[in-house]
């Protein structure tokens, strides 16, 4: 009996080296029956935008299985909020390259993890493309949660490794997470975010296109004066 499940982990294994040996990036062409599952890169130009939608989207779907099925909570909880806590980076940076442009400022995006000193800049710029109260009060809301996470994982490392440099534990501070309330409290973010990179990058194109049409008509002008 021992013999013969040894005998099954050596075929399993050379069966699965047969799938090894293929490279890990591919396509499969049509008819194979996988065609569909062909995942395009490169779909948009907003690139930073493709990146958090992406990061997010997979953190819904791995809360809402564990909503679904009650199973693997436990473990599913590190990638979900490092996903979470990605896509509010990306968004951050987002929101500061498009708010930079249509500002005239300086585009300096911050190459570390830590939040708060991207939050600083893109903050201060949705405030000066709208001056409401409305809008204030939601941001200092995200200010608060962004803060609240920052001091648990400033690196964007706790959630991703058990122990950090110095071999201290990440999350030593912290004993569970709600999922479901997690992934609520990141969407209204994502409410506000999302909408303010819209909102801005409308105003951009907008802005764009009327440079462009300037320096059209400022051509043209040049050319029937000579």
């Amino acid at each position: 009996m021992e013999e013969e499940s040894i005998q099954q982990v050596r075929e399993k294994i050379e069966a699965q080296t047969v799938c090894i040996a293929e490279p890990l990036f591919t396509s499969k062409s049509f008819p194979d029956k996988d065609w569909y599952l062909n995942a395009q890169l490169h779909v948009t130009p907003e690139k930073w935008d493709t990146y958090a939608e992406g990061y997010k989207c997979a953190g819904d779907i791995a809360v809402q299985y564990v909503i679904d099925n009650n199973w693997y909570q436990d473990f599913l909880v590190y990638p979900i909020v490092f996903l979470y806590r990605h896509y509010l980076e990306l968004r951050l940076k987002d929101l500061y390259f498009v708010s930079s442009r249509l500002l005239d400022q300086d585009i300096d995006i911050p190459t570390n993890h830590n939040l708060l000193l991207c939050w600083d800049r893109v903050r201060s710029n949705i405030e000066q493309v709208w001056t409401d109260a409305g809008t204030k009060h939601a941001l200092s809301k995200i200010e608060d949660r962004l803060k609240e996470l920052n001091n648990v994982d400033v690196r964007s490392d706790a959630f991703r490794y058990p122990e950090d440099k110095q071999k201290k534990p990440t999350l030593a501070g912290l004993a569970h997470v709600n999922l479901k309330h997690l992934k609520e409290v990141v969407q209204g973010i994502a409410n506000v975010l999302d909408g303010s990179s819209i909102g801005i990058g409308e105003y951009l194109d907008a802005k764009n296109e009327m440079m462009a049409e300037y320096r059209a008509e400022m051509a043209r002008e040049y050319d029937n004066y000579y």
